[in-house]
């Protein structure tokens, strides 16, 4: 019994140590652990994170709230929220936080989970299908070029752009992940 507790109700809530509601997924923590290759189950949430983050203080952003949903479970509200895709993946959090947490991992380990569940905006689907076609979420163009070459750099960046042979190989790991088979089912789908 805990000390200074007579109550066996409270007695058995001392002794749960774990978060249980209707609405809460305990394998999703470990869903996001194994993805991620992080520990967010040690987070506590001192605010780094969000203090760091370049999209917080222009949008709704929150990327503590993200963690604190995998520890709690909360699969469906982290997976279903909007912002989950305002992270911009510049690991300003990971490389300041004094856990060693990797919460921009995190984020991608969620995003990798709602993409299973076809939970993706539009513009990232047609990111793929871009990506699919010239190896570039955003291809080079000829105003590019121009501003490349002005600069005394070459007009094609070192990418596919300039070793066109690489781009099956972007595709055969994309085929192997059905992403584009995704992309464009989903797509189409919101086209009727």
């Amino acid at each position: 019994m805990v000390k200074g507790y007579s109550d066996p109700a409270m007695e058995e809530k001392f002794q749960d140590r774990y978060f249980h509601t209707t609405d809460s997924n305990p394998e999703f923590l470990k869903d996001v652990e194994k993805l991620s290759r992080s520990i967010p189950h040690m987070c506590f949430q001192c605010g780094t994170c969000t203090g760091s983050c370049p999209s917080a203080p222009r949008s709704s952003y929150r990327i503590r709230k993200f963690v604190r949903r995998a520890v709690l479970g909360l699969e469906k509200e982290a997976l279903t929220d909007p912002d989950l895709w305002l992270c911009t993946t510049c690991y300003s959090c990971t490389d300041r936080c004094p856990r060693d947490i990797a919460p921009t991992d995190v984020i991608m380990a969620m995003r990798n989970l709602a993409f299973k569940w076809d939970i993706v905006p539009r513009n990232f689907l047609k990111t793929i299908q871009l990506i699919y076609k010239t190896g570039h979420g955003v291809p080079n163009n000829d105003v590019n070029r121009a501003a490349r070459l002005k600069l005394g750099l070459e007009a094609e960046p070192e990418t596919t752009h300039k070793y066109p042979e690489y781009l099956p190989g972007i595709r055969k790991i994309m085929d192997h992940y059905h992403m584009k088979e995704i992309a464009d089912r989903i797509l189409s789908e919101g086209e009727h």
